[in-house]
């Protein structure tokens, strides 16, 4: 008769649930809470608020479908229960006596494994079928029955995907704690291993911006696979719940519910499956020795002592370097970081001895340190050339660029996407390769204090092979007189500004025409002339162009094109010197436009901030402004003809003595002909 080799054990598995009840009741109150309880009560909350019938059936539906929005909130919960569960199913391996007792139960490693990962699994995956069972009687109890399919598909949605992020956040757990004997260890390389790569990415971006001239500091390096590798960031992302609306011309007409990205959440489920079996495998050869070690597995130690070593040296010397202000000194930067390296060496060396009798590792710590001044010299002498790369014109396929450079202020910064044209390409690699050709003279903390204004330049560029290069330069100076010097930052960035086609990009008025109904317009900064409430006149005061008679802000709008075509309006200047000051007012003219939600037009204007998902039809305000010039002479006559410009208001140019009309102070010249023709009552 032949044997049979069980896998399970039903009795161990009940007393593991049995003894662990808090655990999973405490998970399934908190779902019931939030799902089956929220919903019941916003059943009976809208019973009480809406009679109609079709606006009753059209909120409660609305309500259950809601539901699949916690799942985001669910990515959170499954990563701290996970490893609840985990500590709960495996901790018995974190004592000798425990570990001895249950080792000597007459069953193979692989029953016992399975047994309590069933065991610590279930905590999870019970209480989220009790929870959708408890939902789904509620649903067809209050709901209508034509809204049931759609009810019950969103719930399932979320029985689906929390069940899936449960899976692999467990099974993580489980694998973390086949390689600690210690039961505090197990939470912290569980959340360590959970971010680690995106920290270290981080740290390392942090280093390189420290070191290289230009270098980002903001995100990490390594793109989308540093995302992959930091599962809580990326199933957030996934687990959001959105509805897709669509239509034409931007106009919504139909609304779809759906996950982010459903085949992530997929993914990271047949990962958590791959990850209980390389936990079965490592416990197979797991020492029941081993109980109370911080790190059970010989071949991991030497890994855990030089990762706590290198990440140590990474995060607190860069934090040292930082605290102390000495950020920007290479020597005194490297200095903290191998300061660090070594200390973390000696600490996880502390860690795996269980002994303060360490030097005598003073070897292996050298290597270490070694290795990390070697990485230090490679940034110190950019062995890899990181800051003197640039794409060729032919590698670009496209650029964002981001800058605070040139006047008037009515645009807030240099905001451009998708910059294709190649001769506009060109200019930007021009501008960037003299920004680092300067480099020596702007200091190597980019905190020049000697120019006569200063630019950001902040450029990523989209090569045609799909990578991306970003760098970021603040504080670059600039000078009156290299204006007209060849090849320098100044001359460039002057051209830059003065590219027509890049600051029609800037202001962007055709987004507004397309997706959005002008509301309104106004002027600030204007100065009322002397009467009878205010002999001596008033400065700084809003004119609004909405409310008068007559008032066609269409017209106002055409004048306004019509002036930037003719390169009237949107005059750039590099320095807010005397030139920029007599041919520019303080007033900006500001519009007031109407947008739907989902839309995110040109930059230029002010944006109200997106939400995920709104209703059909929904809006919002976005404004854009327009600093006036005395050339701009269809956008001033229409002002003469409809807001009283003129014979109550004036405008002021930004040398504020200078008025329109009127003699500066100190200079017996009167203003320039065209100001008198155009704004004279």
């Amino acid at each position: 008769m032949g044997s049979a080799t069980s896998c399970f054990n039903s009795t161990l598995y009940r007393k593991t649930m049995t003894r662990f009840w808090p655990l999973w009741a405490l998970y399934g109150v908190i779902w019931a809470f939030l799902i089956p309880l929220n919903l019941l009560n916003q059943f009976f909350w809208l019973q009480e608020r809406y009679q109609g019938e079709l606006d009753l059936q059209s909120m409660l539906t609305s309500a259950a479908l809601d539901i699949p929005y916690l799942l985001t909130m669910g990515v959170a919960l499954s990563l701290v229960f996970g490893a609840l569960a985990a500590m709960a199913s495996f901790g018995y391996l974190y004592n000798n006596r425990s570990a001895a007792m249950m080792h000597a139960l007459p069953l193979r490693r692989e029953a016992l494994f399975t047994t309590q990962y069933l065991a610590g699994l279930s905590c999870l995956l019970l209480p989220h079928l009790a929870v959708a069972l408890v939902t789904a009687a509620a649903e067809l109890a209050f709901l209508p029955m034509e809204c049931w399919g759609e009810a019950l598909a969103a719930l399932a949605v979320w029985l689906l995907v929390q069940s899936g992020t449960a899976l692999f956040f467990f099974s993580f757990a489980a694998f973390c704690a086949m390689f600690t004997g210690h039961i505090l260890a197990l939470p912290a390389f569980y959340v360590i291993l959970n971010f680690l790569v995106m920290v270290i990415s981080t740290l390392l971006a942090e280093l390189m911006n420290r070191f290289f001239y230009g270098f980002p500091g903001r995100g990490w390096v390594g793109g989308r696979l540093v995302e992959w590798c930091t599962p809580v960031y990326l199933l957030s992302q996934a687990c959001n719940w959105n509805v897709v609306q669509t239509g034409e011309s931007g106009v919504a007409v139909t609304r779809e519910w759906g996950l982010a990205s459903p085949s992530t959440v997929a993914i990271y489920a047949v990962a958590g499956l791959v990850f209980a079996l390389l936990a079965l495998l490592v416990y197979r050869h797991r020492h029941v020795e081993s109980a109370g070690d911080v790190v059970s597995i010989p071949l991991v130690r030497p890994i855990f002592k030089y990762g706590v070593s290198f990440c140590a040296g990474l995060c607190f010397g860069t934090f040292t370097s930082t605290f102390l202000g000495w950020q920007a000194d290479a020597v005194f930067l490297t200095a903290c970081v191998l300061f660090w390296t070594v200390a973390g060496y000696f600490t996880a060396e502390m860690l795996l001895k269980k002994s303060f009798r360490v030097l005598n590792a003073w070897k292996g710590c050298a290597a270490v340190a070694a290795a990390m001044a070697l990485l230090c010299a490679a940034c110190v002498y950019d062995l890899f050339g990181v800051e003197s790369r640039i794409p060729d014109a032919g590698q670009v396929a496209s650029i964002n660029l981001s800058a605070d450079m040139g006047y008037p202020m009515d645009i807030s910064g240099f905001h451009l996407s998708q910059i294709t044209e190649p001769g506009q390409i060109q200019q930007v690699l021009d501008l960037h390769q003299a920004i680092i050709n300067e480099r020596d003279r702007n200091g190597a903390d980019n905190y020049s204090i000697y120019g006569d204004d200063y630019i950001f330049f902040y450029v990523t560029y989209t090569l045609k092979d799909g990578s991306t290069l970003s760098r970021e330069y603040s504080s670059v100076p600039i000078f009156l007189d290299e204006l007209d010097k060849e090849g320098s930052v100044t001359q460039l960035a002057d051209q830059l500004i003065q590219n027509r086609g890049l600051i029609s990009m800037v202001y962007n008025f055709a987004s507004f025409e397309e997706q959005g109904r002008l509301v309104e317009a106004y002027l600030t900064d204007v100065r009322m002339l002397p009467n009878s409430l205010s002999p001596e006149g008033e400065d700084r005061s809003t004119l609004y162009l909405d409310g008068a008679a007559g008032e066609d802000l269409e017209g106002l709008w055409e004048a306004v094109k019509a002036d930037f075509a003719d390169g009237s309006i949107g005059v750039r200047y590099l320095f807010s010197d005397e030139e920029r000051l007599r041919n520019t007012y303080r007033t900006d003219l500001r519009f007031q436009w109407e947008l739907p939600l989902e839309e995110q037009p040109g930059r230029g204007g002010q944006y109200a901030p997106a939400a995920e998902s709104s209703p059909v039809g929904q809006t919002y305000s976005s404004s854009l402004s327009i600093t006036l010039t005395p050339n701009a002479s269809r956008t001033l006559e229409w002002l003469r003809t409809f807001s009283g410009l003129g014979s109550q208001y004036e405008l002021v140019l930004h040398d504020e003595e200078t008025a329109v009309g009127s003699v500066s102070t100190g200079d017996t010249s009167v203003a320039p002909p065209y100001q008198e023709a155009v704004l004279a009552d």
